[in-house]
């Protein structure tokens, strides 16, 4: 597992012949352990969790915890880019790793107040989003852009609209070069967990 995520954070194409150069084996060996490409990829993405603890009960509101556990799940996908790619393109891993961290994360929303039916649908809507916002990251750096580049693009881009036709967009030129990835991100998670700690509430 170490040489399989060390093969998909180059950013390059992770294949079995890949693996079996870096692991100087036959790629056949490989399938003595794993049935197929796919289970090796999915024992990757648990083996990158493995780093990730849940917060402990006692380290704060329910909704603290819930924020640290999913800036935690960032901060490891930002670590390994091959497995952020995967994990927002592919089915759900359900590695022994994995499950441990759904459940954990899956209780914490429960906490806020929310029955099983609305902690799953919760669950999914967070892990799509930091998935998301990582790899889309992640897929910027690849084509060897930097966000620099990228931010002075889309304020070009607004400034070139007409204020009178879009007054909203135009505004928005003056705003990008003051955000960032890490900033957007936290606005964003701030914004889910205040949403769902609001329909707890009420739930309750």
């Amino acid at each position: 597992m170490e040489a399989a995520l060390a093969l998909a954070d180059t950013r390059g194409d992770f294949s079995m012949r890949a693996l079996g150069r870096r692991l100087r084996v036959d790629p056949m060996a490989i399938y003595r352990h794993f049935k197929d490409k796919e289970g090796v990829l999915d024992a990757m993405v648990d083996a990158a969790l493995a780093d990730l603890e849940p917060p402990a009960p006692g380290g704060g509101t329910p909704a603290e915890r819930l924020r640290r556990m999913c800036t935690g799940f960032r901060d490891v996908l930002a670590s390994h880019p091959g497995v952020a790619l995967r994990v927002s393109t592919t089915r759900p891993t359900l590695g022994p790793h994995t499950l441990a961290l759904t459940d954990a994360c899956v209780g914490l929303i429960r906490e806020l107040g929310l029955d099983a039916a609305a902690a799953t649908q919760a669950f999914l809507m967070i892990i799509r989003f930091i998935s998301g916002v990582t790899s889309a990251e992640e897929r910027l750096r690849a084509d060897g852009d930097d966000e620099a580049t990228w931010r002075e693009e889309l304020r070009a881009g607004y400034a070139s609209v007409q204020p009178d036709q879009l007054p909203n967009v135009f505004a928005m030129a003056a705003e990008v070069p003051g955000l960032g990835f890490q900033r957007e991100f936290e606005y964003g998670l701030d914004l889910l967990i205040e949403g769902l700690v609001l329909r707890g509430s009420r739930a309750s």
